[in-house]
Formats: structure tokens, C-alpha cells, sequence
């Protein structure tokens, strides 16, 4: 996939997690995030940090599973100060408990894991993969829980292995 250019956000994010460094839209409707320069997010296993195309295939399938209207804006910046920008909707609400997590996992035939890696949901019908299903990460809006950060991916057979998932 070739990435437009796009500019960051004026001024700092109002907020800067692990990830990302986070803005919120004029109108108050979209959030802003890019990636912190030169990374391209967290994955789970023995290493942590996501290669671009990994990062890209997060946005996909947390898209596709969970409806969460991830656009990828673009690129800005080149080589180690590369950033990714990306947009959702400004999801309001409270966030999660942990108990509400695992209910709304278990209703999508997700089953849990505690791994040398972290804590993991893994539905062996499709081979996805949720980590950082944490209440940091969604928000209990009226329609429910919105995921709008967790981290996704199709693990490798290897990495289900090395973390005895499954």
C-alpha cells in the first residue's frame, strides 16, 4: 500500500501514549493519532514493536472486526523520524471494566490466555489474535464497547507455540 503525504496536527497531541500521540479534530468528531517518529505501534510477542505493514493489517482487521473506522490519513516525516497519521471517530463514553472486556470477548468467541507475553484473547475459528484488551484502550458508548486500540493480528503458528496459545 503507498502512503499519501500528510501533515501532523498544529501544535503537541493533547495526549501521548505508548503508541501514539493524540489529537482531538476542531469539530470534536474524528481523533487524530500518529505514531511516535520512526515506530509503528506495539504487537504482541517476544518483540514488541510492529513493523509498518503490521501496523497497517492492525488497522485492517480491527476495522473489519470491530468497526472502528480507522482511516489511515498518510505518512509524514522519512526514515527514523517516519510517522504514521491516522483518524477515527471521537468515541464518548466510560471506559470498560475488565469484567465488561471479557464479556464482550467471550460473546465474539474469543477465549482468554495469560502468556509469558501478556495477556491474550485467540479465536482458533480464524486465527485472530486480540492483546491490550484493556479499559484504557475502549469506551462503553450506546451502542456498547468500542475497541478503538486494541491490539489485533493473525499470529504466526510459531508465535502461538512459543506462546502456548491454543
Amino acid at each position: 500500500m503507498e502512503l499519501k503525504l500528510a501533515s501532523l496536527p498544529p501544535g503537541f497531541g493533547q495526549t501521548r501514549g505508548s503508541e501514539h500521540e493524540v489529537w482531538l479534530s476542531a469539530d470534536k468528531l474524528r481523533v487524530i493519532k500518529a505514531t511516535h517518529a520512526g515506530e509503528f505501534g506495539r504487537k504482541f510477542g517476544p518483540d514488541r514493536f510492529a513493523t509498518l505493514e503490521e501496523y497497517l493489517e492492525r488497522i485492517r482487521l480491527l476495522n473489519d472486526e470491530f468497526a472502528v473506522g480507522w482511516q489511515i490519513e498518510g505518512v509524514c516525516g522519512e526514515s527514523r523520524s517516519r510517522r504514521i497519521i491516522t483518524s477515527q471517530p471521537a468515541f464518548h463514553g466510560k471506559p470498560p471494566t475488565l469484567a465488561e472486556i471479557r464479556q464482550f470477548m467471550l460473546e465474539r468467541g474469543f477465549e482468554f490466555h495469560r502468556t509469558r507475553f501478556g495477556d491474550a484473547w485467540f479465536r482458533q475459528e480464524d486465527g485472530l489474535m486480540v492483546s491490550d484488551a484493556e479499559p484504557k484502550n475502549a469506551v462503553v458508548t450506546a451502542k456498547g464497547i468500542m475497541p478503538f486500540d486494541f491490539i489485533i493480528a493473525r499470529p504466526t503458528p510459531e508465535l502461538i507455540k512459543t506462546a502456548q496459545i491454543g
